[in-house]
């Protein structure tokens, strides 16, 4: 498989590092092993829960550092066509009707009450940045991929 340019190759850190420190909460290069999983998605990484358990087996102790981070990280690159379909997918399970819309108000339930729940702010704060209306109906394929090339 070919490497990536350089400039791609070093954006790909520079979004690597910043999602690390987001975690890094009190800047000593490490974060919790518990919060991999978490950071690792928000890097737009598709894991299962079995597969972080993996990942966290292979970290000796409760801390993480940003060396270990990068190179577990990088074992699985981003795939935007795969999370996009996994996306879709997932909207299409609460598309009953088979519209292609989905309710925000009931978007807004589901991620906050179920899975890895959000808080009713962190929801509000997504729609913002996605310029998502908080009350109507919304085309779930323009959220996804509004959030795959994010």
């Amino acid at each position: 498989r070919a490497r990536r340019p350089g400039a791609m190759a070093a954006a790909a850190d520079t979004e690597c590092k910043e999602c690390f420190d987001l975690f890094d909460t009190d800047g000593d290069g490490k974060i919790k092993t518990g919060q991999l999983g978490e950071a690792l998605r928000s890097l737009g990484q598709i894991l299962t829960e079995k597969e972080v358990a993996g990942l966290q087996s292979e970290v000796t102790g409760e801390l993480l550092p940003w060396d270990k981070f990068k190179e577990l990280a990088a074992r699985k690159p981003r795939q935007p066509e795969k999370q996009a379909k996994a996306l879709l997918q997932a909207f299409e399970v609460f598309d009953k009707g088979g519209t292609g819309q989905v309710d925000m108000v009931e978007l807004r339930r589901i991620l906050t009450s179920m899975g890895e729940k959000l808080s009713q702010q962190e929801f509000q704060e997504i729609c913002e940045m996605a310029g998502l209306p908080a009350g109507s109906a919304v085309d779930y394929r323009q959220v996804v991929d509004k959030v795959v090339k994010a």
